[in-house]
C-alpha cells in the first residue's frame, strides 16, 4: 500500500475499508491531511437533499458534514472503523467525480463500491471491453471509473437519471449520433420562417441559427427574440410535449469578470409555458393557478441555482473550476414534486435537462468557455400519469436544442451583445 502524498490529486493505493484507509493517513502531514478533508467535503457540498444512513441513523448532507468537521478534531489513529469508513466514502466519490445522490440508503464504501461496479460495468460493456476486471479496492475502483469516462464520453452522452421520490440517481448513456444537430426540427423551421424569412435550400442547423442571431441582434441590440424563438419552438416539439420550457445563462455582460456573476442581474432565466396550459388543473401541486406567480417562482429557483454555482466555481473553498455532474450533467428527473415544495411550487413532475458549456471571446482574443454548470436548459412536463413521464428516449431531443440555444447564445457573445438588456438589480425576484 502507497502513502497518500500531498499533490492534489492522489490517493492510496489498494484501500478497500475504512481501517485501511485509518492506517495509510497514520503518517500524514498536517497540511495533507487537510488536503484530504478538502476533498471529501467536495460531494458533500455538491449532493441533493437526501437521507443516508449512517451510524446507524439516517443522515442529511449538513449531519455528514457536521460529522466531518467533528473528524477534522481528531487524528485519524482516534477514529472508530465508521468514522473511517465514511472518510473513505466521501473520498472515493470525488475521486469518481460522483455525488452522494447515487448512494442508495447507506453513506458507507460498500454502497460506493456497489455504483461504482454499476458504472465500470455500464462504461464496459459501452466500450466493448466487457471481459476487464476491475479493480477490487473501492479507492482504485473509484480511480478506474474516472479513466474510463472520458473514453466513453468520445461516442457516448452521459445523463443522469434522478428519482425525486427515492431521493437517488443512477446514470444513463447514449451514443452522441442520436443527437441530430445538422437538420432543424420541423417546429424549429417554422418559427425561423415565420420571423426570418424562409431559408435558401442546403443551409444546415448552424448556418441557419448563426444568421438570424445575427439578423436578431442587429434588429434589437440583444439576442433576446432568437433565444426565445429556439425556446418557442421546443415548446411546440411533439416529441418533447412540454409544458413549460426555462432558460437560464449568463446574460453576456460579465463574461471577462465571470467570479462576479453572484447576482441575479448577471443572468438570463425565462420560462414559456405551453400556450393552452391551465394552471387550474394544477393549482394543488402549485398552491395557486398564477401564471405571474409560476414566472417568478421558476426565475427565483434557477437564479439562485446559477448563483451558487458561481460561487461553487470560484469562491474559496469550493471546486475552482471542477465539473460536478449533479450541476452540470444532462438529466432526467421523474417524482421531483413527491417530497420537495420547492418542486411542487413550479409545477415539475418530470422533465429533461439539457447542459452546455459557453465559448467565448477573451480579451486577447482567445476563446475562453463557462463550464456545462452554467447553460442550462430544462423541459418541464406537470403531469403525473405515467404515459406523460419523460422517458430516456426522448432526452436527445431536448439536448438538440439545448446545443441550438448555445450556438445562439455563443454568437451573441462573440457579437459583443447580451441576451436581454439588463434589468435593474432590485428587480431580482
Amino acid at each position: 500500500m502507497t502513502t497518500l502524498e500531498t499533490a492534489p490529486r492522489t490517493y492510496p493505493a489498494g484501500v478497500g475499508s475504512g481501517p485501511q484507509l485509518r492506517a495509510a493517513l497514520a503518517e500524514l502531514t498536517e497540511d495533507a491531511l487537510a488536503a484530504l478533508f478538502d476533498r471529501c467535503a467536495r460531494p458533500l457540498v455538491y449532493s441533493r437533499h437526501h437521507w443516508l444512513r449512517y451510524k446507524g441513523e439516517y443522515r442529511v448532507r449538513a449531519d455528514l458534514r457536521g460529522a466531518m468537521e467533528e473528524l477534522r478534531t481528531r487524528p485519524p489513529s482516534a477514529w472508530d472503523d465508521e468514522e473511517s469508513d465514511l472518510v473513505l466514502t466521501l473520498l472515493a466519490l470525488d475521486r469518481a467525480q460522483i455525488g452522494l445522490d447515487d448512494l442508495l440508503d447507506r453513506a458507507d464504501s460498500a454502497a460506493v463500491r456497489d455504483a461504482l461496479l454499476t458504472r465500470a460495468a455500464r462504461y464496459a460493456e459501452a466500450l466493448g471491453d466487457g471481459a476487464a476486471e476491475p479493480p477490487e479496492a473501492v479507492l482504485d475502483l473509484a480511480g478506474y471509473v474516472d479513466l474510463l469516462r472520458p473514453r466513453v464520453q468520445e461516442s457516448f452522452e452521459l445523463f443522469s437519471l434522478v428519482d425525486g421520490k427515492a431521493w437517488y440517481a443512477t446514470e444513463g448513456l447514449f451514443r452522441r449520433e442520436e443527437i441530430d444537430l445538422d437538420h432543424l426540427t420541423p417546429s424549429m423551421e417554422h418559427v425561423l420562417d415565420a420571423l426570418y424569412g424562409e431559408a435558401p435550400g442546403g443551409a444546415d442547423a448552424r448556418s441557419r441559427l448563426i444568421e438570424a442571431t445575427r439578423a436578431a441582434v442587429a434588429a434589437d441590440g440583444d439576442g433576446a427574440q432568437i433565444v426565445r424563438a429556439v425556446m418557442h419552438a421546443a415548446l411546440l416539439d411533439p416529441v418533447l410535449r412540454p409544458d413549460h420550457v426555462t432558460l437560464t445563462c449568463p446574460l453576456g455582460d460579465l463574461l471577462d469578470r465571470p467570479h462576479e456573476m453572484t447576482t441575479s442581474a448577471a443572468f438570463f432565466t425565462e420560462t414559456l409555458l405551453r400556450e393552452d396550459l391551465d394552471l387550474a388543473d394544477h393549482a394543488e401541486q402549485l398552491g395557486h393557478d398564477s401564471v405571474e406567480q409560476l414566472h417568478r417562482t421558476i426565475r427565483a429557483r434557477m437564479l439562485k441555482l446559477k448563483r451558487g454555482a458561481i460561487r461553487s466555481l470560484y469562491g474559496p473553498g469550493c471546486m475552482h473550476g471542477r465539473f460536478v455532474e449533479k450541476h452540470g450533467g444532462h438529466m432526467i428527473f421523474f417524482n421531483e414534486d413527491a417530497h420537495y415544495r420547492g418542486h411542487q411550487s413550479i409545477g415539475c413532475s418530470s422533465g429533461g435537462r439539457a447542459a452546455f458549456a459557453l465559448r467565448y471571446p477573451g480579451a486577447d482574443g482567445a476563446e475562453l468557455a463557462l463550464t456545462p454548470m452554467i447553460g442550462d436548459f430544462r423541459v418541464v412536463r406537470m403531469s403525473h400519469d405515467a404515459q406523460d413521464v419523460f422517458a430516456p428516449g426522448e432526452l436527445p431531443r431536448a439536448i438538440r436544442y439545448g446545443r441550438w440555444l448555445c450556438t445562439v447564445v455563443e454568437e451573441i457573445y462573440r457579437l459583443g451583445a447580451v441576451l436581454r438588456t439588463p434589468v435593474p438589480e432590485d428587480a431580482d425576484l
